[in-house]
């Protein structure tokens, strides 16, 4: 017994001095330099190997104008509610249009685009017969001077439709969501008319009302890359009841893009009809080229 306690002693021994020769061996971990910390490797992240469009989408402020097609302006028609001959075609010639338009991308593949433009026109004619408008009566032969102004204001989301993939194809369709609002104001005068009648009661020469639409329209635009930074694109909308207000319009447009700026120019048509229901409504369209430029904020 005394010799096998001494043997276990012994044994115990020898596995102590072992593993302090090890522990000696062994070098010990490196540590990080005092006031840094260890850095950890990171995987580099996956990025697309295309951009989803090959020139940004960006906030954008734009101005353009319209020379609109020398034309004879819009009607001014009786209503169903007129209780007297009420109609005075062409209310004089266009003028040259301005327009504004500012868009934001609000989603990866929408933009809400707002614009909006201005339109004058006036001419003369001599009335076609008795004709009241606007609670006006005008005596057939009367010299007559007429002037509108056409205020437009669009509200819409143009979202990618089809093929729905990124980057996006060079051939795409989109989808148009809008809101409209246009607003007709009419001016007729009798200037070579006396101020009296020939009882002496007081003649009103000169009237001037206004007929207004707000309607959301729909529609679809198509595109097609040409090259990177080159862009066909015609779009049209529109809707209407029968009996009721109707609009619609439609542009086909070229555009070069380079870094900030955008040059743009094409053809634009807006078709109009305000509410027939009344006494008097308003017909007609304003339509031409037009040219515009655009800024990106990038």
């Amino acid at each position: 017994m005394i010799f096998r306690s001494v043997e276990l002693r012994v044994l115990a021994l020898c596995l102590a001095g072992f593993g302090a020769a090890v522990a000696q061996d062994t070098p010990p971990p490196a540590q990080a330099p005092q006031g840094q910390q260890q850095q950890v490797p990171q995987l580099p992240s996956k990025k697309p190997a295309l951009p989803d469009y090959p020139d940004p989408r960006t906030f954008f402020i734009g101005i353009w104008g319209w020379g609109t097609i020398p034309g004879n302006g819009p009607d001014l028609v009786g209503g169903k509610a007129a209780t007297a001959f009420g109609t005075l075609d062409h209310l004089g010639k266009d003028h040259v249009t301005p327009g504004i338009e500012i868009a934001i991308p609000i989603t990866r593949t929408g933009e809400l685009h707002a614009e909006g433009f201005l339109s004058k026109g006036d001419g003369t004619q001599t009335a076609p017969a008795d004709t009241t408008v606007f609670a006006t009566t005008y005596n057939k032969g009367d010299f007559l001077s007429t002037a509108y102004q056409i205020t437009s204001a669009k509200l819409y989301l143009d979202d990618l439709l089809y093929p729905y993939k990124f980057p996006v194809s060079k051939f795409r369709l989109k989808s148009l969501w809008e809101v409209q609002w246009l607003a007709v104001n009419s001016v007729i005068d009798a200037p070579l008319r006396g101020s009296t009648d020939s009882s002496g009661n007081p003649l009103n020469n000169a009237v001037s009302g206004s007929r207004t639409i707000i309607i959301p329209t729909f529609g679809i635009a198509a595109e097609y890359a040409i090259s990177p930074h080159v862009l066909l694109r015609a779009a049209g909308s529109g809707f209407g009841l029968p009996h009721k207000s109707e609009l619609w319009d439609a542009e086909g447009t070229i555009s070069y893009r380079h870094k900030q700026w955008e040059v743009r120019g094409g053809f634009k048509i807006t078709h109009f009809k305000t509410n027939p229901q009344k006494d008097e409504y308003v017909e007609g369209m304003v339509d031409g080229g037009f040219i515009g430029i655009r800024y990106h904020w990038q």
